[in-house]
């Protein structure tokens, strides 16, 4: 796990780390914003982030993809594993948040 966390390098890790921040801070569908104090973060901050987040991963993933052609041996198997684990983790923020931005939209 150490050499994993190790091969995605600090900027990766941080933003693997908050898109799954915001699956665990995600709001209940239909919860009414609140406008001052922490109840912020939840209701406003984080629904508006997870998209955010979501075209980052799929951006590392292509970056990932296109660095992957280019390189050979071990680099390239480093590449690989970065973008299933960004698609992965993508993957996984647009089920949990997929239910929230429906309800937004009924």
């Amino acid at each position: 796990m150490k050499q994993f966390l190790t091969e995605l390098k600090p900027l990766r890790a941080v933003l693997i780390l908050c898109a799954l921040l915001t699956i665990i801070l995600q709001p209940e569908p239909g919860t009414t914003p609140v406008y001052h104090g922490w109840n912020v973060v939840p209701t406003l901050l984080v629904p508006v982030l997870a998209p955010l987040f979501f075209m980052l991963l799929m951006l590392d993933s292509l970056m990932a993809s296109m660095l992957r052609s280019q390189s050979t041996g071990e680099e390239q198997s480093r590449y690989r594993r970065i973008r299933n684990t960004d698609l992965i983790v993508g993957g996984l923020l647009l089920l949990a948040w997929l239910p929230y931005f429906i309800a937004l939209l009924s």
